[in-house]
């Protein structure tokens, strides 16, 4: 009888335990890569005598590897914007362009953020790495004082960032709502930044654009440290690498056979793995939810024979894959990503799909993963989940249509098998500003324009994006 008894104690206690274990929500770690083109890593194309990166390599072997993932920007800001928000850039102000770094904050403050979704269902939240979202209420001169309406306003837990890029002019970390080792409230004007104009000069730790991939990493590992390990986090670690100016890490020059670029691509797979490495060694790596993505194709400069971009393309490296056009355009070249999708405890090993998803699309499905509290109606409003995509390789999922946009504001709309691209000017002589086109299943490159072949299906698919300016994508009927 004593016995028995102790052997119905051991079973409710293994029940108890296997209950805690399936209730605890993954950590989440969401990796966003700059400027980082759809073929810049080995499992989409890039030659391992060019480029190594076994870590996100590795990522895509024991998850789930997407072939058809697209961002809604082919800029920072609108997609940093669709990321965090579950919407689409242009229902805010930001119509064109991206964020300035004198421009107050995008995001309004009645926007519910993916990680005030997280917040709210128990998560302890960091943003580590590039913001590019702006700060304050109105347009500001520089980042003296108490700083307001940045990541710790929406969600944010913790923020260590750089406020718009590797080398914007403010050339400091904010920490919170404070420039990070600000010493003083004087200001030196000095030197100037990538993009020709004067730094702002703070009385602050400079950064060294060869050590912030190591600085991010190293802020991220003290983070985590800091956690308690039954709380689960969500860390957003936004790259600052491969934006240019390309200056990668003392660790990573010269490693890579594609130049300086080839050895910066190489950083952001180092740094990777050691996050990864952290999560092994203190037994998170199991329940953990590593999201790896960038916000908009590779960047391809003019200056052909000049730039360690156009040096790794000479020497074969197909930056953006065999897709048209590259960052700042409205082509597949600047809007196609690589899209990989992680948890050991939750996803099948070694799945590829080719369901079309999106980086706004992180916002609802990482709720629906969760499956702890529906969004609400007007949450998240372009946001799809693509949780049914996960665990087969089958195309079981059908996303509704996905919007973008270029630099320009120009907007296009992607089906499962056609992408209209709405006319800049109809009337100009070059005819890649007139309204386009293109079966891209058949047509990848998007080289033949069919606009004329096909007009009912080009209408069909503008007349989607006209009334999803006026309503939230969820809320329209998806197109058949």
């Amino acid at each position: 009888m004593k016995k028995t008894l102790q052997i119905i104690i051991l079973l409710s206690l293994s029940m108890v335990n296997l209950a805690v274990a399936q209730d605890k929500k993954p950590n989440i770690i969401l990796f966003l890569a700059d400027d980082f083109g759809f073929g810049s890593t080995n499992v989409y194309g890039a030659s391992e005598a060019l480029v190594q990166t076994p870590n996100i390599n590795q990522l895509a072997k024991e998850g789930v590897q997407f072939n058809n993932a697209f961002t809604t920007g082919s800029v920072c800001s609108p997609t940093r914007y669709g990321l965090l928000t579950g919407e689409y850039s242009w229902r805010s102000r930001l119509q064109k362009g991206v964020v300035s770094p004198s421009a107050p904050a995008l995001i309004r403050q009645e926007t519910k953020t993916l990680p005030e979704y997280l917040n709210s269902i128990g998560y302890t939240t960091a943003a580590i790495g590039k913001w590019h979202l702006g700060y304050n209420e109105k347009e500001f001169k520089n980042l003296l004082g108490t700083i307001k309406h940045g990541p710790n306003s929406h969600g944010f837990n913790y923020s260590f960032t750089v406020p718009n890029n590797l080398d914007d002019v403010h050339k400091i970390y904010v920490e919170n709502d404070k420039v990070y080792g600000l010493r003083s409230e004087k200001l030196s004007p000095y030197g100037r930044s990538f993009y020709g104009k004067q730094y702002k000069g703070y009385d602050a730790p400079q950064r060294v654009t060869e050590q912030v991939m190591n600085d991010l990493t190293e802020k991220s590992i003290q983070w985590l440290d800091t956690l308690d390990k039954e709380q689960p986090f969500f860390l957003y670690f936004s790259s600052v690498a491969v934006h240019h100016p390309i200056t990668p890490s003392p660790e990573m020059r010269g490693k890579s056979n594609a130049g300086a670029y080839g050895d910066f691509i190489q950083d952001i797979d180092r740094c990777l793995g050691i996050l990864i490495n952290y999560l092994e060694k203190n037994n998170l790596r199991e329940n953990t939810v590593i999201i790896f993505t960038s916000d908009n194709g590779g960047d391809i400069p003019h200056k052909k024979d000049i730039m360690p971009e156009n040096f790794a393309i000479n020497k074969g490296l197909q930056i953006n894959g065999t897709y048209r056009e590259d960052k700042h355009t409205i082509w597949d070249g600047g809007l196609r990503v690589p899209f990989i999708v992680n948890h050991p405890d939750g996803i099948k090993k070694g799945n590829t799909s080719e369901s079309i998803v999106s980086t706004v699309d992180i916002y609802a499905f990482l709720a629906d993963y969760i499956n702890v509290k529906e969004l609400g109606k007007n949450d998240a409003v372009d946001s799809f989940s693509f949780k049914k995509a996960i665990n087969t390789s089958k195309a079981k999922y059908q996303r509704a249509p996905l919007i973008h946009r270029d630099a320009k504001g120009r907007k296009a709309v992607r089906d499962l098998e056609w992408k209209f691209i709405e006319a800049k000017d109809s009337n100009a002589k070059d005819k890649s500003l007139h309204a386009q086109l293109y079966h891209y299943k058949k047509d990848p490159s998007e080289q033949e324009n069919l606009i004329h072949e096909y007009p009912k299906k080009a209408e069909e698919l503008n007349q989607y994006l006209e009334t999803a300016k006026k309503v939230g994508t969820k809320l329209n009927t998806p197109l058949k």
